[in-house]
């Protein structure tokens, strides 16, 4: 049974979002978002759970994510987000859609660009690594790419990353606002048409594109960034890719199985398209370099 938040206190509805969002503070006094999945023509999406289940992803990764649990409020299920800017006790934070048009050249321009593909890609490191603060996330930065590669994040524009500031210096935030991926808008009639054909699962791997942190409303393939990451960023990518191919694949299906909140569908689904996605991106890199 999911916990029931419809006691907490509501203190405000969010920013901007596409999914209905309501800030809540919790009997002990901490800060949360919850946010509550869109209706679609046959129900809901689920992007709730997809935003759930892609932390464990990450954490199982051993990245640093923002704290998400399935919860109910009067009635509706939602997930429930813990601030974590409330809790670092940073003394400021800004996200990095607001922080690069005014510490960078080219940032607006870029977003208005008609390059394509790699070409994208190269122009967006080219603004972001300006940035005073790029050799202390750029680690970070490129973890969150290649997590938003296996999870197929079709969302990471640039004002779903932030930078905390400390008297000490800065941090990279946790990785946050992750449910458009999974296949998040997918309903059973079409998981079932996926789980059952390895071409199209294939073609949906392959096609797959990302906003990449760089990008408002652009979008490049997957394929594409984790190409462009391996020539000019070997160190980095080297370091996550690590972390996809120690990932507990087994322990990661025990967990799926254990959810009594997803459809048949669902739980086959998940079970069948983080494995995929794992073995091209490997599959990728591994062309790559021999082709070096």
């Amino acid at each position: 049974m999911l916990k029931d938040v419809s006691s907490w206190l509501h203190t405000g509805h969010g920013g901007k979002s596409t999914l209905e969002k309501e800030e809540l503070k919790s009997p002990d006094g901490l800060k949360y978002i919850i946010k509550y999945p869109r209706k679609s023509k046959l129900g809901l999406y689920w992007e709730d759970i997809t935003e759930f289940i892609a932390a464990q992803i990450g954490s199982m990764m051993g990245l640093e994510m923002m704290s998400v649990e399935m919860v109910t409020r009067n009635g509706k299920r939602g997930c429930l987000l813990r601030n974590f800017v409330d809790e670092s006790r940073a003394k400021a934070h800004e996200e990095g859609g607001a922080l690069l048009p005014n510490l960078v050249e080219g940032y607006n321009e870029l977003q208005e660009s008609s390059l394509k593909n790699i070409e994208l890609i190269d122009a967006g490191f080219q603004v972001i690594t300006q940035a005073d603060f790029w050799e202390t996330i750029k680690n970070h930065f490129i973890d969150m790419l290649v997590f938003d590669v296996l999870i197929g994040n079709q969302d990471r524009h640039t004002f779903n990353w932030l930078i905390l500031y400390f008297d000490t210096g800065i941090k990279f935030s946790p990785i946050y606002d992750n449910g458009a991926s999974l296949g998040f808008n997918f309903n059973d009639v079409k998981l079932v048409e996926m789980n059952s054909s390895v071409t199209k699962l294939n073609k949906y791997v392959r096609n797959a594109r990302m906003k990449a942190g760089l990008f408002e409303r652009k979008s490049v393939k997957a394929k594409d960034l984790l190409a462009y990451i391996q020539k000019h960023y070997p160190i980095e990518l080297y370091k996550s890719i690590q972390k996809v191919e120690d990932f507990d694949i087994e322990k990661y299906k025990q967990f799926i199985q254990s959810l009594d909140l997803l459809s048949d569908a669902q739980r086959e689904w998940l079970q069948l398209i983080i494995p995929t996605r794992r073995e091209k991106m490997l599959e990728w890199i591994q062309k790559e370099e021999n082709h070096e």
